[in-house]
């Protein structure tokens, strides 16, 4: 009855203490960010010829500048036909750069670049950034971490209630590096109460533009399985994929493609997990970021049989959704 009491006036606590937080950007007052598709017009030569796709990635970052990424194919690390950094606004983004030109304004572009010396038209459409596996609902049987309604399957150590911010259907960051939070006793990374032997995992999530940000203080969070290892997540958009970027099994092994998606955007992981029995000294991963395979049955040294579940207070204000396992 005593710690009945006690937990009920902690939470009652935290209920009459703001969370000094974050306000998410309007998607809309970033027209051109994310993914855009399109294909090169008469090319002549080389595989373009028969295969005339070209993408591009729009990303704003430092002073108001944008990230221009022009690709023969998205998150299959194609080299690029031209990566730079330009000045731009959300509505007019100008590209006058090794041989092309192109003015991103609205949703479909023309632009001209040099393919084999020669210059060659192209389009560029803007598309939408719908992950296959957005909105997968738990099946029968699955225990359902978080669906917008509370944290309860969830607390900070030692063993104190989770002060993450619900907004909606999702659960954001309150990060302890904010002084006024941290005065407060609020933030700090979160994990399951429970332990989970081997499962099938999904969540989804999404991170803020932070165009002032850049390398690992741009988006970043983590998914860990712990006994096992981090699956990293980051704002990767239009970076290389190492070995400390999205969907890299933290400084140990990268992604096999660099699958992370532009700010705003909802994400998913989908992870299976399979852990030795007892005695055993291996367990098995297969990691899905946005439907795109990046790891298939890796193997990772260890011996544990159950694992609890953290979501990292890394001091961006990270937004997470839909989560859930099945155990098998």
């Amino acid at each position: 009855m005593h710690i009945k009491c006690q937990t009920i006036l902690f939470s009652t606590l935290l209920t009459c203490l703001s969370v000094h937080g974050f306000d998410y950007e309007n998607p809309e007052d970033y027209p051109l960010m994310g993914d855009w598709a399109g294909e090169w017009i008469g090319a002549t030569k080389g595989h373009e010829r028969v295969r005339p796709q070209i993408y591009a990635q729009l990303l704003p970052t430092w002073g108001n500048h944008y990230r221009v990424l022009l690709v023969p194919e998205l998150y299959n690390r194609s080299e690029p036909y031209l990566d730079v950094n330009v000045p731009g606004s959300h509505e007019k983004v100008i590209v006058n750069h090794d041989s092309f030109e192109i003015v991103f304004e609205g949703n479909s572009v023309k632009g001209v670049g040099k393919l084999y010396g020669d210059p060659v038209h192209f389009t560029l459409t803007k598309q939408d950034f719908v992950p296959n596996t957005l909105g997968l609902q738990p099946p029968l049987g699955a225990t359902v971490l978080f669906d917008g309604s509370s944290l309860d399957a969830w607390h900070h150590q030692p063993d104190q209630p989770a002060t993450w911010e619900i907004i909606g259907d999702a659960v954001q960051v309150a990060t302890k590096s904010d002084p006024q939070n941290k005065a407060r006793g609020i933030g700090g990374n979160i994990l399951t109460k429970e332990k989970f032997s081997s499962m099938r995992f999904h969540m989804e999530f999404r991170y803020p533009v932070e165009a002032n940000r850049s390398g690992q203080n741009r988006g970043n969070s983590g998914l860990f399985f712990r006994g096992i290892g981090e699956v990293q997540i980051l704002n990767s958009y239009t970076t290389a994929g190492y070995w400390n970027e999205a969907g890299a099994i933290y400084k140990r092994v990268p992604a096999k493609v660099n699958a992370a998606g532009p700010p705003l955007a909802w994400q998913t992981y989908d992870v299976e997990l399979q852990l030795p029995e007892a005695g055993g000294q291996t367990a098995m991963m297969t990691v899905h970021l946005n439907g795109r395979l990046l790891h298939n049955k890796m193997e990772i040294p260890c011996s544990v049989t159950e694992v609890d579940i953290m979501l990292q207070d890394h001091s961006n204000p990270l937004q997470f959704r839909n989560i859930w396992l099945k155990e098998f």
